[in-house]
């Protein structure tokens, strides 16, 4: 039926009765298994157990020696104590415990406002007023009332993400902080109006130089860019806006602004005054006619000259009034009332002021305090070069 061959039963297949090579074939794949598990299966296992141990013996050895280098103050076991610490919290926040936010919904009637969102899975309101959020995100151009209790609940939420959450229990709480927050504007004078979310531009010499009628500002800068943007985006405006979170922007742009005389004026010698020369402007000071607009601010400050061997009844402005008088310029001209430019009327330059304190100090004070981090970082530059000498 059959022969042994090294340790193996080798099928006959020259007979015909079917049990027999049944047999035969069930013979030889049970020596082929037992041939694999004992040459094979039980050297992993082996391996394996052999594995175990080691492992065993290293924690047993290790685990006492990295506990006395923590109580020994080592810098390394420390940090690598740390980093594990570190990312087992980050596993079990991110992964197993989901962070608030994943399930935001709009919840008007449970939350703050209408810009908030409710998260189903932790039923906490996310802040979404946005001045509210800018406020607790320490923008200084916005100001709410840091003396109610919701700013510091509001500040104590802030998550790794930055945002700002509080249970929908505190709308209440939560609307009366948000009704106290007012954007700032660039200057004092400049207002903001909550019908457009902008503030308006009120400086005579940034207006004058948009307008391209003379004066002086530092083109192309971030300032220009945002007020142009914001004012194209109103259907009819009415004088120059932008948005308050461009406020500190606008202000740099201000502060490279400067009054000069009137397009076509000329500076006088004491650099101080300017020579009116506009014809229709002189025509109307010399009582000789004209539609000029005597209740603007200019009139009131331009002054006989005198007569010299070379002008005769000429007139002259501080050079300050240079915009003012561009516009008593313009009401000179017909059409003045029909083009509304009286929307265009700003404020003196030089009677802007932030937080109550002159521009141009403001701006004195902002150059000073980058030339003198600039000195204390060359300071500290050159004392380390000595050192490195």
């Amino acid at each position: 039926m059959g022969r042994k061959e090294d340790g193996y039963n080798s099928v006959d297949t020259s007979g015909d009765r079917p049990a027999s090579r049944a047999r035969s074939w069930s013979s030889w794949l049970r020596n082929g298994v037992e041939d694999f598990r004992t040459e094979h299966l039980e050297g992993v296992l082996s391996s394996a157990s052999r594995r175990a141990r080691q492992g065993k013996e290293f924690v047993e050895e290790s685990v006492p020696g990295f506990s006395r280098s923590l109580a020994a103050g080592s810098r390394p076991h420390i940090l690598l104590f740390v980093l594990v610490l570190l990312s087992l919290f980050l596993l079990l926040h991110f992964f197993i415990i989901p962070p608030p936010g994943m399930n935001l919904v709009p919840a008007p009637a449970l939350c703050a406002s209408q810009d908030d969102m409710y998260d189903t899975a932790t039923h906490l309101c996310q802040v979404g007023n946005k001045y509210a959020f800018w406020y607790l995100a320490r923008r200084d151009w916005v100001q709410c009332a840091s003396s109610l209790p919701a700013k510091q609940m509001l500040q104590d939420s802030a998550d790794f993400e930055n945002n700002y959450w509080y249970p929908f229990s505190k709308a209440k709480e939560v609307r009366e902080f948000y009704d106290t927050c007012i954007p700032e504007c660039a200057t004092d004078e400049d207002t903001y109006h909550a019908s457009k979310d902008l503030c308006s531009v009120t400086d005579s010499v940034l207006i004058q130089w948009m307008n391209g009628d003379g004066q002086t500002c530092a083109p192309n800068l971030v300032g220009e860019k945002a007020i142009r943007s914001a004012t194209s985006s109103l259907d009819s405006p009415r004088g120059y806006w932008y948005a308050a979170d461009a406020a500190d922007k606008v202000r740099a742009l201000l502060e490279t602004c400067h009054s000069q005389c009137a397009k076509g004026d000329v500076m006088l010698h004491d650099k101080v005054h300017c020579q009116i020369m506009g014809t229709l402007a002189n025509q109307f000071l010399a009582g000789q006619g004209g539609t000029c607009d005597r209740n603007l601010p200019a009139r009131r400050v331009i002054s006989a000259m005198g007569n010299t061997k070379d002008v005769v009844g000429a007139f002259m402005y501080p050079k300050t009034m240079g915009p003012q008088v561009e516009l008593f310029y313009l009401s000179c001209m017909r059409g003045w009332e029909r083009k509304g430019r009286a929307t265009s009327r700003g404020l003196p330059h030089e009677s802007e002021t932030v937080k109550g304190k002159p521009l141009r100090d403001v701006a004195r004070d902002d150059r000073r305090s980058k030339e003198g981090i600039g000195a204390e970082f060359r300071t500290a530059w050159r004392k380390a070069s000595l050192r490195d000498i």
